[in-house]
């Protein structure tokens, strides 16, 4: 299916964005994932229905993300989106517990999970794409055009709650870095390369390319979760994530 184009076709027309917005500057069309849970006929909602996470937009984006997720930006950035398949609102994500063992997990590191298949622009580099451009624009356009070439999976940290900076930080690492050792041990590289060579290459590099999207942690209790063992964490959500692409 072609997505870029089927999102320039429902692009709606700069002339829409109200006056007293700057020239140039047009509204992010709605990317074709559902922002909130699929209705039912009757009845209470399917066990099954994924539910979709409350937007994280920061304080210095909030003035140009309006409230239901879309992003007022540049022309230029629109298309860079567009091109790259790259999705601004991360309130298109939906909560990611598919086990049991999982949400236990969530649950005794004060986490929280959610997935995309697409990939999800950091709730805080959204400031470097604001209507009246940024200075590091460019360079951002061209450090997430070199991630989605590079790394088909991206992981994502946000961190609240007590805990002093260095221990926040040093937290998302730990779990950022044991999630993709995980994923490296069950055979799914965290990042492009040639594969390593040999008879297996073409398997290994199209394994590898097989989980795709976005995995948000949010750390909700940031002293809990650096009390935990990364790689019992890492374990869980690598298996999960197998798992839910359907391998």
């Amino acid at each position: 299916m072609d997505v870029a184009g089927a999102l320039r076709r429902a692009t709606p027309s700069c002339a829409r964005v109200p006056a007293n917005r700057l020239q140039g500057t047009c509204r992010l069309p709605p990317l074709r994932f559902a922002s909130g849970p699929a209705r039912t006929p009757r009845g209470k909602p399917r066990a099954d229905t994924p539910r979709s996470v409350k937007r994280f937009v920061p304080e210095e984006a909030s003035r140009f993300v309006t409230p239901d997720g879309r992003l007022l930006t540049t022309l230029e950035n629109r298309d860079f989106f567009l091109e790259h398949g790259i999705e601004p609102d991360n309130g298109r994500m939906t909560r990611f517990a598919p086990t049991s063992e999982l949400s236990r997990l969530c649950a005794d590191l004060g986490t929280a999970l959610a997935y995309s298949p697409r990939h999800v622009i950091h709730p805080h580099d959204l400031r470097y794409f604001e209507p009246r451009g940024h200075p590091l624009a460019v360079q951002k356009r061209s450090q997430y055009a070199a991630k989605a070439r590079r790394q088909p999976l991206w992981i994502m940290t946000t961190s609240a709650g007590a805990g002093a900076a260095v221990v926040r930080t040093l937290t998302q690492r730990r779990l950022t870095r044991s999630v993709y050792e995980a994923l490296d041990a069950l055979g799914y590289r965290s990042a492009g390369g040639d594969g390593g060579g040999g008879a297996n290459m073409a398997d290994e590099a199209n394994k590898a390319n097989k989980i795709r999207g976005t995995l948000w942690i949010a750390i909700h209790q940031p002293l809990k979760a650096a009390s935990q063992p990364a790689e019992r964490f890492g374990r869980v959500v690598a298996q999960a994530l197998a798992k839910h692409c359907g391998l």
